[in-house]
């Protein structure tokens, strides 16, 4: 027998549920678990529980992707703070130290650890996890907070990890939100939602950083054409990027050697480090630089 979301209230006594009506649950069902079937909120339910985070207060998220085979599957993930609050009411999180960076100056770190201290026995236990960009940079549209601050999101990834590695039964099944950008699209049942880029200079910066890694010259002419003639943009926005795209173009043409970040004739270190990071392989859909 299907068991609805309001006998699924009653059932549950733990603190967390049991304060809550089913008119609560039912909202939740409605909003934050949107799309769920009973089965799954039970399990996000059991989860809330087991953690303490209330789903209400967006401490607890429901998030529904496509697998390959098109089938839809339910993950319960957190933010980082999610995470502190979690280790911190165990009573045994001794601290964690600053994350470290392979480098402070690139325009995105190739690797970030951190190492998170527990109190095991009444010995302070170091427990280090490195997370690698290559292997959590998301592809769009999940990729605006990390092109615009990829330092501080890598470094939640190797925090999220480490706190992992420290409290594995707290933990464990439960993700933050900054691991999973990686695991692509989701459905229309997805609550987390992610910034865009609204605002012209959002996109500008995008745009220089997107051509300061492209190394395709015909790619860079494309560009060029479609921006130099689309009314998205002010005249003076096209100051910016336009002669930097050519500048671009120009270098590749004369034979330089095509890394990203190889041209340097428009924009100082200084001012490219200001920028966000971008996939090095292509630039961004025409569908993002002409909003």
């Amino acid at each position: 027998m299907v068991k609805t979301a309001t006998e699924l209230a009653k059932k549950e006594s733990s603190p967390l549920t049991f304060q809550y009506t089913p008119e609560q649950v039912e909202l939740v069902k409605r909003t934050v678990c949107k799309g769920a079937t009973n089965d799954e909120l039970a399990l996000f339910l059991h989860t809330a529980k087991r953690t303490g985070l209330d789903p209400l207060t967006k401490q607890l998220f429901a998030v529904k992707r496509k697998s390959k085979d098109g089938i839809q599957t339910m993950a319960i993930q957190t933010g980082i703070d999610g995470y502190r609050l979690i280790a911190a009411r165990t009573g045994e999180h001794a601290g964690t130290d600053d994350v470290v960076y392979d480098s402070d100056t690139a325009l995105n770190p190739t690797w970030a650890k951190v190492t998170v201290y527990r109190l095991v026995q009444g010995t302070r236990v170091p427990f280090a996890a490195t997370a690698r960009w290559k292997e959590y940079y998301p592809k769009p549209p999940n990729d605006f907070m990390w092109n615009k601050m990829p330092y501080l999101m890598l470094g939640k990834v190797a925090e999220a990890l480490a706190l992992r590695k420290a409290f594995p039964a707290e933990l464990s099944s439960l993700y933050t939100n900054e691991e999973m950008d990686q695991a692509g699209a989701t459905t229309e049942a997805r609550v987390v939602e992610k910034p865009k880029p609204t605002t012209e200079e959002d996109k500008i910066q995008m745009i220089l950083r997107a051509a300061d890694a492209e190394t395709r010259v015909e790619e860079l002419e494309k560009l060029y054409s479609k921006l130099e003639t689309s009314d998205k943009y002010s005249e003076a926005a096209k100051k910016e990027f336009l002669p930097f795209i050519m500048a671009r173009i120009t270098t590749l043409r004369q034979g330089s050697k095509t890394t990203p970040g190889a041209s340097t004739a428009k924009m100082s270190d200084a001012d490219r480090r200001k920028l966000p990071a971008t996939n090095p392989d292509a630039l961004p859909p025409d569908d993002f630089l002409l909003p």
